[in-house]
């Protein structure tokens, strides 16, 4: 991916390359690995080999602009979509992290303007 981040779904991990690997520093990326916790579910930097995304239960992208997109297909490769429950948690604490954000950064401007 040149301007998306790509993540793999084996069982319960979540992996994703490692930035010394070239991949993007993305935010989606970042809050993910960073913010993101789901009851027995890993995410993780680990090195993804062509072989990885072909086991993968699921393959999906991130990025600023369209969040957490589901693959479908890989150079020809048809890809897995079996751990849509993981996925599915993943958008939806995604999306409650960036509403809490949001709402986070409106109430400390409030407070700025208020002064």
């Amino acid at each position: 991916c040149t301007s998306a981040n790509i993540f793999a779904i084996t069982g319960n991990e979540v992996g994703t390359p490692p930035l010394s690997s070239g991949c993007l520093p993305g935010i989606t990326r970042e809050i993910l690995l960073e913010q993101i916790r789901l009851p027995g579910v890993s995410l993780v930097e680990k090195t993804l080999l062509p072989r990885d995304l072909e086991v993968a239960d699921q393959i999906f992208i991130t990025s600023s602009t369209r969040d957490l997109l589901p693959v479908s297909h890989v150079e020809g490769l048809q890809v897995k979509s079996s751990a849509l429950g993981i996925m599915k948690d993943l958008t939806q604490a995604f999306e409650l992290y960036r509403q809490s954000y949001l709402s986070r950064a409106a109430a400390s401007s409030f407070e700025k303007v208020s002064v």
